[in-house]
């Protein structure tokens, strides 16, 4: 049996057992669209403590689908001619998109869990058949069983389990299964996977852990853990069966018992690096133009000091032309006493005519400073 290309997915989870039904067309490669439904019943079996109830299950791309998470797929979708899509989301966004685990959790103590040798089981005959096939399913196995402490068992029908074709029917087959091989050992976990015959590009997936696995390690949100990987690496056609199982059990067991940051606050520290960028961008523009204003300011200050500064040193050029100009004009000047009333401090430039201040004299005075009474009609010479 093989199987073929990916789809959506509809999860059915209880608060025991999760499920997972895949639905696919034969030319799709990747999961184009989920829908999450619970079980309806709910019931509760005493004595080996494992129950199931009716519980919404998760969703595949974390939980909380944040905005975070919605803006990625937008811009994903946005660059669909860049990476060649078409409806298609890529697979490593859908690698991203896996449940998260925001949980602590601690490996199940070994002795709450009793290991068997048995780890699966192939109604078909022939997924798990080509060389080395059996060897990676066990080792991805093995790896869960480490990482976990919970020793996982998987179960792949056949044409035989036609019957179980809802999740609550398959959920009751692995209450069934996991009494049948563990009995009253609850650190073990059946995961029942079923194709449908008639359409190799759709399954339905349960998983059932028993009553210490899942209160001490698989919650409901480490079932969906394990159920996202199952239905990503199930549209990676390049792996065998075997291959396909192992990377999903490894995966699982890796992610399980690793804390990380929820998409929702992936979302707020996104948002707040955003709003940290924009204030960073902000302000620098403040400041870039404080420097400006600052430089313009100074350049104007500059500008008014040097006017300023070329004014007072215009005003001292003129005042230094002007007393040079009186001082020459002073030694032009002679003092003379007036030869006919004897008035003493006259001053007189030389080569003209000036007038006693108390007699009214004409006075000329010659180049060498002489002086000489001179008539009315010599004034004017």
């Amino acid at each position: 049996m093989g199987r073929g290309g990916g789809g959506g997915g509809s999860h059915h989870s209880s608060h025991h057992s999760s499920s997972h039904t895949h639905h696919a067309s034969s030319n799709t490669h990747h999961a184009s669209s989920s829908s999450y439904h619970s079980s309806g019943s709910s019931s509760y079996r005493s004595g080996s403590s494992r129950y199931s109830g009716g519980s919404s299950g998760g969703s595949g791309g974390g939980g909380c689908f944040s905005t975070f998470v919605t803006l990625i797929v937008m811009a994903v979708i946005a660059g669909g001619v860049y990476f060649g899509l078409s409806d298609e989301i890529p697979q490593p966004v859908q690698f991203f998109l896996i449940e998260r685990s925001t949980e602590n959790r601690e490996a199940l103590p070994e002795s709450k869990c009793t290991p068997v040798d048995v780890w699966y089981q192939d109604d078909w005959g022939d997924w798990i058949d080509e060389e080395g096939e059996e060897d990676a399913l066990i080792d991805g196995m093995k790896s869960f069983y480490e990482s976990t402490g919970v020793q996982p068992y998987l179960w792949i029908t056949g044409e035989d389990g036609g019957q179980y074709e809802s999740a609550q029917s398959l959920e009751d087959l692995a209450e069934a299964k996991y009494k049948e091989l563990f009995g009253i050992d609850e650190g073990h976990m059946i995961v029942i996977f079923r194709e449908y015959p008639n359409n190799s590009s759709e399954y339905i997936c349960t998983v059932t852990p028993g009553y210490d696995a899942e209160t001490q390690v698989l919650d409901e949100q480490a079932r969906e853990i394990l159920l996202d990987f199952i239905d990503y690496f199930y549209t990676d056609t390049d792996l065998n069966e075997g291959y396909f199982f192992k990377y999903s059990f490894k995966n699982a067991g890796e992610r399980i018992m690793q804390k990380q940051l929820s998409f929702r606050q992936m979302g707020i520290i996104a948002a707040a690096a955003v709003i940290l960028v924009i204030g960073l961008i902000i302000t620098a523009n403040i400041v870039k133009k404080r420097k400006i204003a600052v430089a313009k300011q100074k350049t104007l200050q500059a500008q008014e000091a040097a006017k300023q500064a070329k004014a007072v040193a215009d005003q001292k050029k003129t005042d230094f032309n002007r007393k040079k100009y009186e001082d020459e004009l002073e030694t032009q000047y002679v003092a003379v006493n007036c030869p006919n009333c004897g008035a003493s401090n006259l001053k007189i430039r030389r080569t003209t005519v000036g007038y006693c201040d108390y007699c009214g004299t004409a006075i000329k005075v010659d180049k060498d400073g002489n002086i000489a009474i001179i008539s009315g009609d010599q004034a004017g010479t």
